[in-house]
């Protein structure tokens, strides 16, 4: 079963959708800090898993902490 979580990121917060089985369903917010993201990672998504994330001045950082844990960002 392939999922898709895509991130809508802002200063403080990410909002997270995620794309499964045809729906679309929000998935809520993960504040934009390393422990959030590293426990959003650890919680919620799976190594089979494909996110995609808006491309601002974060991403670059959201990139590295959510890569070891998902297939591709």
């Amino acid at each position: 079963m392939k999922r898709v979580i895509g991130m809508d990121i802002h200063r403080s917060f990410g909002e997270i959708a995620i794309w499964e089985n045809g729906c679309v369903r929000h998935m809520g917010r993960v504040d934009m800090t390393r422990n959030a993201l590293d426990r959003f990672a650890g919680e919620k998504l799976t190594d089979k898993d494909e996110v995609v994330i808006e491309a601002t001045g974060d991403c670059i950082a959201v990139s590295r902490v959510l890569s070891p844990c998902v297939a591709r960002v």
